[in-house]
């Protein structure tokens, strides 16, 4: 007799051992059916989890921490046994923003990149065009590093 388990994931490296339990069979080895419900954000792949669409998902811890302590939504408890990802988080701009902030070829040390990070965000702020950026989520780990990079820098990420 088999469990059957449905798991919410964001097609991401980190979501890869619920499917490769699948596949090379060792869930089967322990009496569990896995089926995947690949999704677009976390956001659905939250909401299928709280509407009992699924059963367990591969999400962004800070989010599981948000959802139980009821931000942004009514509080659930959420129970997280492992954590898959080792947050290889990077801060990506596009090609032009990077010339202009890191040595050609190369990556640059944080503290010289953000510098002229904020060289530029001032200007384009006093300009009215403040410079944007994206993360995957408001409660990511994502989101609460970039935040402390660029405090960390000089630049108000609320402004």
């Amino acid at each position: 007799m088999s469990t059957e388990l449905t798991i919410g994931f964001l097609p991401l490296v980190d979501a890869c051992l619920p499917i490769l339990a699948h596949e090379h069979g060792f869930a089967e080895e322990q009496g569990v059916s896995l089926r995947f419900v690949k999704d677009m954000s976390w956001a659905t792949v939250l909401d299928r989890l709280l509407y009992g669409h699924s059963d367990a998902a591969h999400l962004i811890a800070p989010l599981a921490i948000a959802a139980t302590l009821g931000r942004g939504r009514p509080a659930q408890p959420l129970s997280v046994p492992f954590v898959l990802g080792l947050n290889g988080n990077a801060i990506t701009l596009r090609p032009e923003l990077a010339r202009q902030v890191r040595p050609e070829g190369q990556m640059g040390m944080p503290a010289e990149v953000g510098a002229a990070l904020k060289v530029i965000a001032d200007e384009r702020r006093a300009a009215g065009k403040p410079l944007t950026f994206g993360v995957v989520h408001r409660y990511s780990s994502h989101n609460y590093m970039l935040r402390y990079w660029l405090a960390a820098c000089g630049i108000r990420p609320d402004h």
